[in-house]
């Protein structure tokens, strides 16, 4: 099926030129009335003779650029680009002429046109098969919103919308080199990236274990946004993935110190510190679902006949080590809960009203309540289960007026009405958990 997108005004040009011109290159000619019958191989016969008897006539150009494009147009969508290569190379080969001899006619101002209305068929030809996740699109969508990217990224190699696209679309179908390569080049080729193609240079870089250099990447770019928070955040996050949580700490470290006074900052330091919290906690909830299967696996291996007692001398031994291995570990969590607690308490004495702060907290003391409930069902000793449990209560009741205060600042939050519940719920505050559950289903 024939496939006519070029813009019909281009047509209604040439024929206006067949009406009107009275004198002038009779190859031209030839290569207008050609284009109005659409006849693109003698289109570019007549601007190649056109050319040759005069290579400055950016006229000729003009039209063996128009005819590329049109034929372009003819073809699937995956056989366009060397089509695509030949219009871009003539249309602006005629652009020099026209501007070299201060040439304003119909074609000089038509010619700009011409590539940004074949550029925006294409992108948004790409765009049409793509899912509002693009990740999420099926396959086949993929790759024909891929040849269509393409195609728009060769006539218009100018258009960064089209580039970062076409990243995209290449890292959706596990192409991530490409994707990192299109990147590459609008940063450093185009010289036309903006914070978003840093960002994401890192993340294909990171995917493809190549962390030190997504952070090498990010210091470059903190260097040139020196006020976004985001990129010291990223940087962060980069130095935790790779177990470097002293580098982590200091880079977010930097920003308090170059504004104290900054809640934001102080904010952004608790919140990286206390990911390392709830990494460590994690490590913790792993190590006690191991001692748990283990101390059952004892106690059958004690209860059969014949047990061999050394066995289970040595699984002791190895459950405590593991027990011992999780203190350790909630030490060091509760470490830096604690500098976490304490940035937000500074941050909050500057900013009592942000709801962000105030739900950080209410998340630092909940999760610290959870984890000294971990502890009450671990041990074995009545009133070291008391002591935990009491522990616990207590750190989620200071949770709870940091949550009732973020949910009076953002009613319409329902994650602060479900944290409520589940504390609530937690103690036993029947009425108040009843409420805050109507609060996070509206």
């Amino acid at each position: 099926m024939k496939i006519n997108y070029f813009p019909q005004a281009l047509i209604a040009v040439a024929m206006m030129f067949l009406v009107w011109s009275c004198a002038g290159d009779p190859n031209i000619e030839s290569a207008r009335l050609a284009l109005v019958q659409q006849d693109f191989q003698e289109v570019i016969r007549a601007a190649d003779a056109a050319i040759q008897a005069n290579p400055e006539n950016g006229d000729g150009y003009y039209y063996k650029g128009v005819a590329y494009a049109s034929m372009a147009g003819d073809k699937p969508a995956d056989q366009r680009v060397e089509d695509y290569e030949q219009a871009r190379r003539y249309l602006l080969e005629a652009r020099e002429r026209y501007q070299a001899q201060e040439v304003t006619s119909t074609e000089a101002q038509n010619l700009n046109d011409i590539i940004i209305e074949t550029w925006g068929y294409e992108h948004n030809m790409g765009v049409q098969p793509l899912s509002d996740d693009i990740i999420s699109s099926p396959e086949d969508s993929l790759r024909q919103s891929r040849h269509h990217f393409t195609n728009a990224t060769t006539i218009n190699p100018d258009s960064v919308l089209s580039f970062n696209l076409l990243a995209e679309v290449n890292f959706a179908l596990g192409n991530n080199e490409e994707a990192e390569a299109i990147t590459r080049r609008i940063i450093y080729d185009m010289e036309m990236g903006d914070l978003y193609n840093y960002y994401r240079l890192a993340f294909f870089m990171i995917e493809n274990q190549r962390d030190e250099e997504a952070i090498e990447l990010l210091l470059e770019a903190r260097d040139l946004y020196p006020d976004e928070i985001e990129i010291v955040q990223e940087i962060a996050n980069a130095y935790l993935r790779g177990g470097k949580t002293d580098e982590a700490l200091e880079v977010v470290q930097e920003l308090i110190e170059r504004d104290p006074a900054n809640p934001q900052y102080r904010l952004v330091y608790s919140t990286q510190v206390y990911q390392m919290v709830q990494d460590l906690d994690d490590q913790v909830r792993i190590l006690h679902d191991e001692i748990y299967d283990m101390s059952r696996e004892i106690r059958q291996k004690a209860r059969e006949p014949g047990a061999n007692q050394q066995e289970i001398e040595a699984m002791i031994e190895e459950m405590e080590e593991k027990q011992a291995e999780a203190n350790e570990l909630i030490s060091e969590s509760f470490r830096f809960s604690d500098i976490a607690k304490e940035e937000l308490l500074l941050a909050l004495e500057s900013d009592p009203d942000n709801a962000d702060i105030h739900s950080t907290l209410g998340i630092v003391y909940q999760n610290r309540g959870a984890l000294m409930q971990d502890k009450r069902n671990m041990t074995e000793d009545m009133d070291e289960a008391d002591e935990f449990d009491r522990q616990a209560r207590e750190y989620l009741q200071k949770s709870i007026p940091h949550y009732e205060k973020a949910a009076e600042l953002e009613p319409d939050n329902l994650d602060h009405w479900r944290s409520l519940f589940r504390v609530y719920t937690n103690l036993g505050m029947t009425e108040e958990a009843e409420r805050a559950q109507e609060k996070s289903e509206l």
